[in-house]
């Protein structure tokens, strides 16, 4: 064998380094500038896939809620303070085409310190701020003490209206001295409509029961009535409440003080309020 020379291996030493690097460029070339240029494309697609455009969708217009009406919105309720003070001397018949009269004005009885007009008349006036209060449109007989109002002009008046309800407000009175509680008068059926009977006592009935309960009296009934003029010429359902005993003097100084007032006035709007509800 032939010994080489040691220009030949100088040679073919740089020779296999040339190809060696020829090799590993080319390997660059081909290999590496796509996969950088792949790598840009799948980049630049990602980004786009992941941005997802927001499409705005038009918003529904929100839902109004229903107007909530007071309990008494669109009763008609007529609040009658009994009495009032006159100087009248005049008879009117009890019912309509009978000829049995009676005193058109009447002084209703008295306590200590104040007289029955007058105490209808607070309790009235504080029963007709609580059903303003519930919606109802109220209509009072008298905002005064003085008043030419006969029954059956009261009654009439209601009756103009085409009142929901009719609310007498009155105080009791008995020889007796412990003659005392709360009593709810309500017309018979001799003189008014049947409907008008029917309902007075249903409401009379319910009417009471609250009053009772918001002032913790003594519940002396229903009572159904068929002298009462007022009651005799209504053609809508119509009641009076006896609030209590100015002769007793217990209930007397009740009936004195703005607080026990107050309760009977709620009561009653608490019964109205209860009546139109069951109805």
């Amino acid at each position: 064998m032939k010994q080489e020379r040691a220009g030949d291996k100088v040679k073919r030493f740089l020779v296999i380094t040339v190809l060696c690097m020829f090799v590993f460029s080319g390997c660059s070339v081909v290999k590496i500038s796509p996969i950088e240029k792949g790598k840009e494309i799948i980049e630049k697609k990602l980004s786009e896939k992941d941005v997802i455009p927001v499409q705005e969708t038009a918003q529904e217009p929100k839902a109004e809620k229903p107007e909530v009406k007071p309990p008494l919105f669109g009763k008609v309720i007529v609040v009658d303070a009994g009495h009032g003070k006159n100087s009248f001397n005049k008879q009117e018949p009890i019912a309509p085409g009978s000829s049995t009269t009676k005193i058109a004005f009447a002084d209703g009885t008295r306590g200590k310190n104040q007289t029955e007009e007058q105490l209808n008349l607070k309790v009235s006036k504080k029963l007709q701020e609580l059903l303003l209060n519930l919606g109802a449109e109220v209509h009072m007989t008298r905002t005064e003490h003085e008043s030419d109002m006969t029954n059956v002009d009261r009654a009439v008046f209601a009756n103009d209206l085409n009142a929901d309800l009719s609310v007498k407000i009155h105080a009791d009175g008995n020889n007796s001295p412990s003659a005392k509680g709360i009593s709810m008068l309500v017309p018979s059926n001799n003189y008014v409509p049947a409907a008008v009977y029917e309902e007075s006592a249903v409401a009379g009935a319910i009417i009471l029961d609250e009053v009772v309960a918001a002032t913790g009296g003594i519940n002396r009934g229903v009572v159904k009535r068929n002298d009462l003029t007022g009651f005799n010429w209504s053609t809508v359902p119509i009641i009076l409440l006896e609030m209590g005993f100015m002769t007793n003097p217990e209930e007397d100084a009740l009936l004195e003080t703005e607080a026990y007032q107050q309760k009977v006035a709620q009561g009653l709007a608490n019964g109205i309020v209860k009546y139109f509800e069951s109805k």
